[in-house]
C-alpha cells in the first residue's frame, strides 16, 4: 500500500488543535524549540526520532512540524519506512505558521 503525506495549512492545524483533534510534534532541536514554538507543540527532535516507537492515537491526528517543512518531511519518511501508512504535516512549518499571523510562544 502506498504511503500518504497529508499537508495541512497552519489554519487547519490550529483549528484541529483547538478542537482537541490533533497534537503537533515539533521535530526541531531543543534550542530551536526553546526559542519559539507553536503553542502546545510537543518536542521530539529528528535526531532522536524513532519511528518504530512513534505513537498512534485513536481519534487524534499527530501532525509533524519543523522550521520550514524539510525535517518534518524527513520524519514522515522515517514513519513510512517503519510501516506507517499516513503522516500529517504542517506545510511550511513554523515559518508558515508565523506568515499566517498565528501566535507563537517566544521565550
Amino acid at each position: 500500500m502506498a504511503s500518504t503525506l497529508i499537508d495541512l495549512s497552519p489554519q487547519d492545524v490550529q483549528t484541529q488543535m483547538k478542537a482537541g483533534q490533533a497534537i503537533v510534534v515539533d521535530v526541531r532541536e531543543p534550542a530551536e524549540y526553546e526559542d519559539e514554538r507553536v503553542p502546545g507543540a510537543l518536542l521530539l527532535p529528528l535526531s532522536l526520532f524513532n519511528a518504530s516507537q512513534f505513537p498512534t492515537l485513536s481519534g487524534t491526528r499527530i501532525i509533524l512540524m519543523c522550521g520550514v517543512g524539510q525535517r518534518s518531511a524527513a520524519a514522515a519518511e522515517k514513519l513510512f519506512a517503519a510501516g506507517h501508512e499516513t503522516a500529517y504535516h504542517l506545510k511550511g512549518g513554523l515559518q508558515a505558521w508565523k506568515d499566517a499571523d498565528l501566535i507563537t510562544q517566544i521565550y
